[in-house]
């Protein structure tokens, strides 16, 4: 399902990607405290490090294991929305982030983003979200991917526009019907999933 992405949705996505306090926070305490995260858990590859030094603001994250749920304990359990994205990060495997923002257009080439793409191909992954604005010159997709029998292992989001560029990759068994509730936090995009038959859309 297509339609046009609308200016606030833009602003949401790429602002609470690549500017929200939780990923900026989060991003130095990990600095500060020396743990580096393996990628075993990564499911795809970014090779998106060239972009850093174009950009005027980043956010590189690479949460998984013992990182993970360290991050876990900054969320308050008393909060009834933080207390279903910490149960849901028990099952996950790891999240990575990268997302940059830049001063000018162009900083980013269409090679970057058919690297990335390409890599979300069926069988494995399967597109169930994706907006474009030829007006704007935006994209936004979301991916799923399958084991065998059907159970979701990883969700995928690919966000562009002009001035922006932002992946993520949350490995591990992810309930669809919980995502919008991890979403928002660690400097995911916001997603709202809706149930089947509805229209799902990002903010």
């Amino acid at each position: 399902m297509r339609r046009r992405i609308t200016s606030h949705e833009r602003r949401s996505l790429a602002r609470q990607s690549a500017r929200t306090a939780a990923g900026r926070q989060l991003g130095a305490i990990l600095l500060a405290w020396g743990l580096a995260a393996p990628l075993w858990a990564q499911q795809f590859k970014f090779d998106l490090e060239h972009l850093a030094a174009k950009s005027s603001h980043a956010v590189d994250l690479s949460l998984n294991g013992s990182t993970l749920q360290f991050a876990a304990r900054f969320l308050d359990g008393n909060d009834p929305d933080e207390a279903k994205v910490k149960k849901m990060m028990s099952g996950i495997e790891g999240i990575y982030i990268k997302s940059f923002e830049f001063k000018q257009d162009g900083a980013w080439s269409q090679s970057d983003l058919d690297h990335v793409r390409n890599q979300l191909r069926a069988p494995a992954w399967q597109r169930i979200i994706g907006f474009k604005s030829t007006e704007d010159n935006e994209t936004a997709d979301v991916f799923v991917r399958y084991e065998s029998n059907k159970k979701v292992t990883g969700i995928a989001i690919v966000f562009t526009g002009p001035r922006a560029f932002t992946v993520v990759n949350i490995a591990g068994p992810v309930d669809l019907d919980s995502l919008a509730d991890l979403s928002g936090h660690f400097g995911l995009p916001k997603l709202e999933v809706a149930p089947p038959g509805m229209q799902k859309k990002l903010e």
